[in-house]
């Protein structure tokens, strides 16, 4: 049951960090919404909500908050999925939150069906062990938003927004990485395509990148991999070439720098992670199925506005960006 893959993972040691996250947009509007877990390897650990706003008509309404909370008013239980920081919770098929701070007063109270699946980006074997410090699950890779969220006193109905609700943990994220997924394309509603390019190092030593994509066509998952000495994304573009014994996936997706968010993590071990996300992208896909006569065309798949991606590593990219303002702990 994908469920399952929405428990908590963090075993109350330090050196993890665990984040559950919600990605929606409509093509014009769109949010990112991240309840996590920072476990450091010196320090108190502790929860922190997140919120983004995205607005491809009007880039200046861009703008990205977080606020850290104690474990002591806060709960993750092992047990279920219901995580509590502030006057955050999150729990299967719903969540709720509200921040002020940075300029801006934000609220959320949202409810998606879920079920199905779990889609894994990863193959099995990598989720076993240590080999891979991040592991990343998409317990819901497809669902619709309902709700509302409430930005500086202006109620904005969500009303079956498509979007992705997801979970990661781990112990250190990747030097660097692209990430994408897109469940609204405008020629196959029940398509759905889920990535991630990602590179990291072994000692002193960069390794190649690794690619692991999936693009779903009806029920059947249609899985991609691939490792390459030169990267193929920059940032705000990302450029897919993959086969498989069947098929080959060639496109791209685009992000406009002007719509990204810019945001600060940091590793448990204390080094920072900048990613540069948005949530309004677009993306062009042609799939190819091979045939007796060589590769046929099998679907073409594009997307404006309703596809997610970032580009992140260790420095902040040049240029200005909406920043994910970090505010101080409530009260302070």
């Amino acid at each position: 049951m994908a469920e399952v893959d929405n428990l908590p993972a963090w075993t109350g040691k330090p050196g993890q960090y665990e984040v559950w996250f919600l990605t929606m947009s409509d093509g014009m509007s769109a949010y990112w919404i991240r309840y996590a877990l920072h476990a450091p390897t010196q320090g108190a650990p502790e929860a922190r909500l997140w919120f983004a706003r995205f607005d491809r008509e009007n880039p200046s309404r861009i703008f990205g908050m977080n606020r850290p909370f104690s474990m002591e008013g806060a709960s993750i239980p092992t047990s279920q999925l219901e995580v509590r920081a502030g006057g955050g919770v999150l729990r299967s098929g719903h969540c709720q939150g509200a921040m002020s701070g940075g300029g801006h007063d934000v609220s959320w109270l949202l409810d998606w069906p879920t079920g199905g699946e779990t889609y894994r980006l990863l193959p099995d074997g990598l989720y076993r062990g240590g080999l891979t410090p991040t592991k990343p699950f998409s317990p819901n890779v497809t669902t619709a938003f309902t709700g509302r969220i409430t930005i500086d006193g202006t109620a904005l109905p969500i009303e079956g927004m498509p979007g992705q609700q997801g979970h990661l943990y781990g112990t250190k994220h990747a030097e660097r990485w692209a990430w994408a997924h897109c469940a609204s394309f405008q020629e196959d509603e029940g398509a759905v395509f889920h990535a991630i390019a990602a590179q990291g190092r072994r000692g002193p030593m960069t390794l190649p990148v690794t690619t692991f994509a999936g693009l779903r066509r009806g029920d059947t998952w249609i899985r991609f991999s691939g490792v390459a000495r030169r990267r193929p994304f920059w940032l705000g573009g990302w450029r897919i070439d993959l086969t498989n014994r069947r098929y080959r996936l060639t496109g791209r997706v685009a992000g406009d720098p002007a719509l990204m968010v810019q945001a600060r993590y940091g590793d448990p071990d204390g080094t920072p992670r900048y990613c540069h996300n948005t949530e309004v992208a677009t993306s062009r896909f042609v799939l190819f199925e091979r045939g007796p006569g060589g590769d046929d065309e099998a679907a073409v798949l594009t997307s404006e506005g309703t596809t997610h991606a970032e580009w992140a590593g260790r420095t902040p990219a040049p240029g200005e960006f909406a920043q994910h303002v970090a505010l101080g702990p409530e009260g302070a």
